[in-house]
């Protein structure tokens, strides 16, 4: 296994960065952890039709999945200013606030 640290810019979009990462490796790998923040979250809840999106001063929680050349499949855990505990299925539109550190682990 091979550990890649990543530093995401304000306004990267979280779920299309690890996918270009993955199909620019082309390996297949997993999140081993990350730290950051985001100012939009796009999330698929369980049994919703389509994603829910909250906007504002959001903190990561956990990010755990796995990545591969043909896509990936994440789930984010994050909470409001309230400290109030959001999660479901990572979806495109996930955009950073002021930074994000991730060390993602890449299979050879």
């Amino acid at each position: 296994m091979r550990v890649v640290p990543i530093h995401l810019e304000p306004g990267s979009d979280l779920r299309l960065s690890l996918e270009r990462l993955a199909a620019d490796q082309g390996a297949a790998g997993f999140v081993l952890g990350v730290v950051g923040n985001l100012s939009r979250a796009a999330f698929q809840c369980p049994g919703r039709s389509g994603p829910s999106v909250l906007e504002g001063d959001l903190e990561i929680i956990t990010l755990q999945g796995t990545l591969a050349p043909h896509g990936v499949h994440l789930h984010l855990s994050l909470s409001d200013g309230d400290c109030q505990v959001w999660g479901g299925h990572l979806e495109p539109g996930t955009l950073i606030r002021s930074g994000a550190d991730l060390l993602v682990g890449l299979l050879q």
